[in-house]
């Protein structure tokens, strides 16, 4: 038995009663059909008392009858507080799973709604075409889903099943005379500091400031990047950065002020270190090794940058004059969340970055100018 219903949520008004999702739904399809199963869900009887369901959902792929019905068959109760076991073998794998989950729902919400806006044409042709871009849109999102969970997977078989979780409060940070004494060199954190950079359409200027913000008990020097477009302000970042006594140099967050037309339009991209789960992670060694693979930042679905250790005697040069000469370090940098995207970094020891090369799209960002502090 098979009930007409408007949408998964509705399963709980139908019950007439408030209900709240306590794991992951797994969402599958085959040709014909999309498939919701959620696996656990609370709710309060008529009584007050906590009970439990878990149901699966079924949506035909017919655009004229894009609604969900529930499948009795697969209604059950749950044990209170027992929600299902997430797949996978550990801390990361889970959270590879629950973010490819969390991925296919965000499609299938954009998925109905464009199909919701296609019955709203008169049009029956271009009904049609709307159901059909609709469609393909939600098959191109969804290899995407595919590529992060893949990318996800390859760094659990590097980093293994451990939750990344650095006890930051264990290692000891220098002020910024102690940074002065003894910079890292591939990123002096020294006040004073500025390095400009320029790409075919982008001029970037980071400057290392003479002041500190506290994050999480540690004081962390503030570097302000700007990147003008044209001539235009196009970004204007507040990045937070820390150095150990060993000399490396962790990442702990930023304020991303993103503008448009000369106006602040957003924040996107800000994350802090303690905050609404961000970690914090190293951003240069001070003894760098090859092969090393290191997390640079960590906000779930939102800054998850990865750095890798690929040459100590990288030989490269910019036109402005500044060259490696078999003496740079050379790193690969990317995130799981675009895998197409990969840039490889070319440091002079003392100076810092001197090129960024998107491999992707074959841009180049070189040092034109770096002032040192007096």
């Amino acid at each position: 038995m098979k009930v007409y219903i408007s949408g998964f949520l509705a399963l709980f008004c139908l019950l007439a009663i408030p209900a709240q999702s306590q794991d992951y739904p797994q969402v599958t399809e085959d040709e014909n059909n999309f498939f919701l199963e959620i696996p656990y869900a609370e709710y309060e009887d008529d009584e007050g008392e906590t009970q439990a369901l878990a149901v699966d959902l079924v949506a035909p792929k017919v655009a004229s009858e894009a609604v969900f019905y529930i499948d009795f068959e697969t209604l059950v109760e749950r044990e209170v507080d027992t929600p299902a076991t997430i797949d996978g073998v550990g801390a990361c794998s889970r959270t590879t799973h629950a973010q490819f989950l969390a991925c296919g729902l965000d499609i299938q919400d954009d998925f109905f709604e464009a199909q919701a806006k296609c019955f709203n044409s008169a049009d029956a042709d271009e009904q049609q075409e709307c159901f059909a871009k609709a469609e393909a849109e939600r098959v191109e999102a969804m290899e995407e889903c595919d590529d992060m969970e893949e990318a996800h997977e390859n760094l659990c078989a590097v980093f293994g099943e451990d939750p990344y979780d650095p006890d930051l409060g264990d290692i000891t940070f220098v002020d910024l005379d102690d940074i002065a004494a003894n910079p890292n060199p591939y990123f002096p954190l020294v006040p004073g500091n500025v390095w400009v950079y320029e790409s075919e359409d982008e001029t970037i200027t980071v400057t290392v400031l003479d002041e500190t913000r506290e994050i999480d008990g540690i004081e962390a020097v503030v570097v302000q990047d700007v990147v003008e477009e044209d001539g235009e302000l196009v970004e204007d970042t507040f990045d937070w950065y820390a150095q150990d006594e060993d000399g490396n140099v962790w990442y702990l967050g930023e304020l991303s002020r993103n503008y448009e037309d000369g106006e602040l339009s957003d924040i996107d991209g800000s994350w802090e270190h303690g905050e609404d789960g961000a970690k914090g992670g190293i951003l240069f060694w001070s003894l760098p090794t090859v092969g090393e693979v290191y997390r640079q930042e960590y906000l779930i679905g939102e800054a998850e940058d990865i750095g890798e250790t690929v040459s100590l005697e990288a030989d490269e040069s910019t036109e402005s004059g500044y060259e490696c000469q078999a003496a740079c370090l050379e790193t690969l940098e990317y995130t799981p969340l675009e895998p197409d995207v990969m840039e490889s970094k070319f440091y002079i020891p003392g100076v810092g970055l001197i090129l960024e090369i998107d491999l992707e799209e074959n841009v180049r960002v070189e040092l034109v100018d770096y002032t040192a502090a007096d």
